[in-house]
Formats: structure tokens, C-alpha cells, sequence
């Protein structure tokens, strides 16, 4: 198994010694280097390479979510983790369309930080249980109202699959709240991918926001 490199950005000196202690438990994992301030994660990046970052949303000075928005412009292949405070579901939308694939919360526990770095390495979106159960559930309540228009060529069920994958489902949990089965939902990922010609969730999900699938105004 390759190993998983990670950058820890928190200005909080037992914030990083926690999660830096939570990581390391991991053979697969090796944390690599820290950092206290936006201007100071940046360099690292550049001179340490990580696999992952877990940036604290808010930081002195440059904020994480600009700071992720910065390093996902220079480093597109980079795996962020957005480390907050925040349940706010626009706070998790802002996080995401700024290019993290993950948003945990500080008040969750050491299994959420575990399962956001394995996601995020994975090619996948993760969200913690506190953000992202509320946040779908106020999205699936007007789905069925997504009219049909030119520019979106996806059938209302697709789009439906298109808000669940965003949200970290997996495939069984998504066939659960269609009532459906695993294998038909693997058809819609299949062909919603094929149409819109992505690659990963992580794509879907900014195709997702710029279309206002999913919106942080909702």
C-alpha cells in the first residue's frame, strides 16, 4: 500500500498534536509537516509535496477556504480536508467549491478524521454525519420540482443521484433513499459521468454547485 502523505494547518498548537497523534496510529499515513498560518502552508506544500492537507477553516490572516481555493489552483492533484467548527451548510459548500473534498467537524471524533483522509485519497467526497445527513435531506425536498432544461441534460432521477453522490452516499445508501437497487444506481453514476464527460466526484460535485443542483443559498 502506498504511502499517504499529510500536511497538518491549525493555529492551534493541540489541535495538530491531536490530529497529528489520531494519523500516525495509521502505518499507511505519515505526517509529513505542520503549519499555523495560511502563508505558512502554502511553502510547505511547495517544498514538502503532501499527499493530504487538513486545513483549520479559520486561520490568522488568510483564511482556509482561500487558502485551499490557492493551493488547489497550483496543486489540482492535492487532497484537502477542511477542518471546522462550522455545521452552517454554506460554510461546507464555500469549502468545497474552493476545491476541498472534505469537510469535518471539529466536535466529531478521531473515526471522522480517519475515514475523511481514506475518502479523499480514494477520489472521494466526505462529509461529516453532522453536515451532511441535514444538508441533503433540505436538497432532496425540491429535487422533484428540478425542471428539464437544455443546458442540464440529466433526467431528474440522475440529478437526484448527482445531490447524493456530492454527499458522500454510497451507491447501497443512495439506492436506500431512491428505493432502488445498488446496481441501477451504478448506472445512473455511469451514465451521468459519461454525459457530462467527469471523471471523479470531486468533479460532479463543482459541476453540481456551478449548475445550482446544489447551492449554498438553498
Amino acid at each position: 500500500m502506498s504511502q499517504t502523505t499529510v500536511l497538518l494547518v491549525d493555529d492551534h498548537t493541540l489541535i495538530r498534536q491531536g490530529c497529528r497523534y489520531i494519523l500516525e496510529q495509521h502505518k499507511d499515513i505519515t505526517v509529513i509537516g505542520e503549519a499555523s498560518t495560511g502563508e505558512d502552508a502554502v511553502e510547505k506544500v511547495k517544498t514538502l509535496k503532501p499527499t493530504v492537507v487538513i486545513m483549520d477553516i479559520n486561520l490568522p490572516g488568510i483564511g482556509g477556504i482561500e487558502v485551499t481555493r490557492t493551493l488547489k489552483y497550483q496543486f489540482p492533484r492535492l487532497h484537502i480536508v477542511i477542518l471546522s467548527v462550522h455545521t452552517d451548510e454554506s460554510y461546507v459548500y464555500r469549502a468545497l467549491e474552493a476545491g476541498a473534498s472534505a469537510y469535518i467537524v471539529k466536535q466529531g471524533g478521531a473515526r471522522e478524521l480517519e475515514e475523511a483522509v481514506a475518502a479523499v485519497v480514494a477520489g472521494q467526497v466526505y462529509l461529516s454525519a453532522s453536515v451532511s445527513r441535514p444538508v441533503v435531506d433540505g436538497y432532496m425536498k425540491h429535487a422533484s420540482r428540478l425542471p428539464e432544461t437544455p443546458d442540464t441534460p440529466l433526467t431528474v432521477k440522475e440529478r437526484e443521484v448527482v445531490q447524493l453522490l456530492s454527499r458522500g452516499f454510497s451507491s447501497k445508501e443512495i439506492a436506500e433513499q431512491l428505493k432502488s437497487s445498488p446496481l441501477t444506481v451504478d448506472v445512473h453514476r455511469k451514465n451521468i459521468m459519461k454525459k457530462l464527460a467527469l471523471h471523479s466526484v470531486p468533479e460532479l460535485v463543482k459541476w453540481a454547485i456551478r449548475h445550482k443542483l446544489i447551492s449554498v443559498d438553498e
